[in-house]
């Protein structure tokens, strides 16, 4: 598909920053795994994450900040992945709760591909984790992506992949993903402790496909309960 249809067709950007992005064409031999360029900053996105689970630019706090944790760039993050963390943000945006890496690494731990690379997943850690996979089966999304560039070619004015002209999370592929098990590390606030009791209360596991979906309801809690 063009890069062009794609830019149209695919709501990848929140509006304030759409003239600060652009998807731009992949050659034929172009792979996710490739190094990328450092000027200007991109990287590559699947389409399924934009068409499918909502994702958008630029990531959130906590995307970034769980990418930076275990050291993936986004497209070394398997779709069914991305799914759990979308579904988490919604899940905890509809609750009240803040979406925190220790709350998430409670319910979720790293599986690691085949070395030097592999894709990365998600899965549910001694605790179970929250949700279902969004699809037991993502065909052909290890063919169609697309390449996210920025306007900006100095590192150090981009607001979508830096902050400070630090990388906010890895921008291409690592050998070396970071594996953790549960919340290790991490000093969990009081408040923390307390929203984890409240995701454990909840019937699991819960379909990625309707928690997602509460992102365009106009009444995400009475939805919520109803499930």
């Amino acid at each position: 598909m063009e890069a062009s249809v794609l830019q149209h067709n695919l709501k990848f950007c929140l509006p304030p920053y759409l003239e600060q992005l652009s998807i731009e064409p992949c050659a034929p031999e172009e792979r996710v795994f490739f190094k990328v360029a450092t000027t200007p900053p991109y990287i590559y996105m699947y389409q399924c994450l934009c068409r499918d689970l909502g994702v958008t630019f630029p990531f959130t706090p906590f995307e970034c900040e769980l990418l930076k944790k275990i050291n993936v760039a986004p497209s070394q993050l398997h779709p069914n992945s991305w799914g759990f963390v979308r579904a988490f943000q919604i899940l905890c945006a509809v609750m009240g709760i803040e979406s925190s890496l220790g709350i998430f690494m409670h319910f979720y731990q790293i599986k690691l591909g085949e070395p030097p690379y592999g894709w990365v997943s998600l899965s549910g850690s001694s605790h179970g984790g929250l949700f279902q996979i969004f699809a037991q089966s993502y065909k052909n999304f290890k063919e169609e992506f697309f390449k996210v560039q920025s306007s900006h070619k100095n590192p150090s004015s981009d607001p979508i992949f830096h902050w400070n002209g630090e990388p906010k999370f890895p921008l291409c592929w690592q050998s070396k993903p970071v594996r953790f098990s549960r919340s290790e590390g991490l000093v969990l606030s009081p408040n923390e402790k307390e929203d984890i009791k409240k995701l454990e209360k909840l019937a699991r596991a819960l379909e990625s496909k309707t928690i997602l979906m509460l992102a365009r309801s106009q009444n995400p809690q009475d939805d919520l309960e109803s499930k």
